[in-house]
């Protein structure tokens, strides 16, 4: 394909049943697919590589991203999330220490891309959240799910403090505009819906984690 929407799926279920979808000439919209740390016992090697979600807080972080890699399974992202909405940049801390603990112990690859999930609002101490993580060298995971200006803040805070970042959340329209944004407030005066100003976004919007190949595929095509 080629485009701007070129591996921009992680596939939410994680489950074989991607590859039927993926035989309808769908796979170049994939890039990964999600496992969640709870299902890692029955997950199996091989295929899309892995992008790892863990349930639990900072401390549940070591100990899935090794079961991951014993199980031959990556992974290649690792998402988890805070939870502490009193001190979530303390929040972040435990997660940076956490990565750095599973990255010197080998459980976690030193090239797997970190990804941190926020829920709060883009201003004051999920601000002082994002500053941790940038500063760590992480990426954020932003939900679409808040509404009103909350995704575009956190778009243009991340890419203030020059930040990756990948979405999460079943809206297409709201994954499209996050990339048409991000276009937008990086290149301004730019086409946000020119695909190669589209696909120059994607250095800064790199993934979004959906829950419905198929109902993502089609708005993609649809709306892209």
């Amino acid at each position: 394909m080629g485009g701007p929407w070129e591996a921009f799926l992680d596939l939410a279920d994680g489950s074989d049943r991607a590859g039927d979808g993926l035989r309808d000439g769908w796979a170049a919209y994939v890039g990964s697919r999600v496992v969640l740390d709870t299902d890692l016992p029955a997950s199996s090697p091989g295929g899309l590589p892995v992008r790892l979600v863990v349930t639990g807080g900072a401390g549940q972080l070591a100990g899935p991203a090794g079961l991951a890699a014993r199980r031959g399974l990556g992974p290649a992202a690792v998402e988890v999330a805070l939870r502490d909405d009193a001190d979530p940049a303390g929040n972040a801390r435990r997660v940076v220490a956490a990565v750095v603990d599973a990255r010197a112990t080998g459980r976690l690859a030193e090239d797997a891309v970190v990804h941190v999930a926020v829920s709060g609002p883009p201003a004051g101490r999920w601000l002082d959240a994002a500053d941790e993580v940038a500063a760590a060298e992480l990426a954020l995971t932003l939900p679409l799910d808040r509404g009103g200006d909350d995704v575009p803040g956190w778009i243009d805070a991340a890419l203030d403090r020059e930040t990756p970042f990948s979405l999460h959340g079943a809206d297409v329209r709201a994954a499209v505009e996050a990339v048409r944004t991000t276009a937008r407030l990086w290149e301004p005066g730019a086409a946000p819906t020119d695909p190669a100003t589209l696909l120059a976004a994607r250095r800064w919007c790199r993934t979004w984690r959906c829950p419905d190949l198929a109902a993502a595929v089609a708005g993609l095509t649809a709306l892209g």
